[in-house]
């Protein structure tokens, strides 16, 4: 365990490039996908940050959502706010402690990732056969993850392909 005996989680799809977004938005739109997000992080704590949670639009609901903003006077109903990684990590871990669960996740985006990627003790990546040119890009897995699980998918409706796959430190 990476962070005071809690176990880090990233969560994120990203295409064969390792894009994770476009335009302050995901590039695709694949309800499985949506569905496995959903499943994992439902009733846990998530750390994202400020574009993130704005590109969304609303908090997430059934989990506590903490967003990192250097704006001292940014506020967002139904988040709660950290100004630094630590300070996020912090209040996470506070709040897991009045649960049964020793389980963060960190949803996004690219700094935020980029920032926490050595601290990870897991990542469930979504693969999505596509190129997309985006703005947004995951960090390069460190050699220290092994893949444990994969399950390739299909999306009829969009045609794209795409594979859930755990890695584990």
């Amino acid at each position: 365990m990476a962070f005071q005996d809690l176990e880090v989680v990233h969560v994120v799809a990203m295409d064969q490039k390792q894009c994770i977004g476009k335009g302050n938005a995901l590039p695709w739109h694949i309800p499985a996908d949506l569905k496995h997000f959903k499943e994992i992080t439902q009733d846990g704590v998530v750390i994202m940050g400020r574009k993130t949670l704005e590109s969304m639009g609303r908090t997430l609901p059934k989990r506590v959502n903490w967003v990192i903003t250097r704006d001292p006077n940014w506020q967002f109903e139904g988040a709660k706010v950290a100004s630094s990684i630590e300070a996020a990590l912090k209040g996470a871990a506070q709040d897991l402690q009045h649960t049964d669960k020793k389980t963060l996740f960190i949803i996004g985006g690219g700094e935020i990732f980029k920032q926490t990627i050595n601290i990870a003790d897991r990542l469930e990546l979504t693969h999505v056969e596509l190129d997309v040119q985006g703005d947004a890009y995951y960090p390069a897995i460190p050699s220290q993850f092994n893949k444990v699980s994969s399950e390739k998918h299909f999306d009829d409706k969009t045609g794209i392909a795409f594979e859930f796959v755990s890695y584990q430190k």
